[in-house]
């Protein structure tokens, strides 16, 4: 896309940031982004997220976010990451885990994986599910001292406890939810690269590092949430 273009558009990603999270008067938010009155910038908003900066306020659309460009000595621009924010009440969940693990030891949750689907427990997690979300990937963080030690535990779980589950509580919280088109390991290492190296440090929320990661796999696609104030 074209500079002009980019800009424009990371304009409007910012003010659609800005009408989800803040109550700020839509006009304020026009003049903050560079318009010069409300009707053209609910045009241009209309144009990107194909309805009013007042409907989208009140609707769970997904933001598509544009991080900033950096000039080395060339432009590097990088496709566009969407989420959504998502209020989600305290849960508990039931199944298997892999024991303390490194951060990314993609082999054991491989292994985890490959395990629950033998033994019948992915199964019996996708047929007591609601349907819609069939399971879940939960990485829950090690903390020493406040420190995290690049350690935690990896979860496949599911709504309905059994003998040989285990049991994980996950707290009420606000996430950042980051849609994939497919549940290939690859691209969801691929896509938690992204969301920590590109989304978080340009975007207006932060970290609650001391909650899990959650992963929600639906029949064809999944998202990574991450737990965000």
């Amino acid at each position: 896309m074209t500079i002009t273009e980019y800009i424009r558009k990371r304009r409007l990603s910012k003010a659609a940031e800005e009408l989800r999270k803040t109550d700020h008067k839509i006009i304020d938010i026009a003049i903050q982004y560079h318009y010069d009155s409300p009707v053209s910038f609910s045009n241009a908003f209309k144009k990107m997220y194909g309805q009013s900066p007042d409907t989208f306020r009140k609707s769970n659309t997904e933001v598509t976010f544009f991080p900033r460009i950096q000039f080395n000595p060339d432009i590097k621009g990088r496709k566009e990451l969407k989420y959504r924010i998502v209020e989600r009440e305290e849960q508990t969940f039931y199944g298997k885990t892999t024991g303390v693990i490194a951060e990314y030891d993609a082999k054991t949750i491989q292994n985890l994986y490959e395990e629950v689907r033998k033994d019948g427990s992915m199964d019996f997690i996708i047929n007591h599910s609601n349907g819609k979300e069939l399971y879940y990937g939960i990485f829950e963080p090690i903390f020493e001292k406040r420190e995290y030690t690049k350690k935690g535990k990896y979860y496949i779980l599911g709504m309905t406890p059994r003998e040989d589950f285990v049991e994980i509580k996950l707290p009420k919280c606000q996430w950042a939810c980051f849609g994939l088109p497919n549940h290939k390991q690859s691209d969801i290492l691929k896509l938690g690269h992204n969301i920590y190296d590109r989304w978080l440090p340009n975007s207006e929320y932060y970290l609650f590092s001391q909650y899990s990661e959650l992963e929600i796999y639906y029949e064809n696609d999944c998202e990574i949430c991450i737990p965000v104030q």
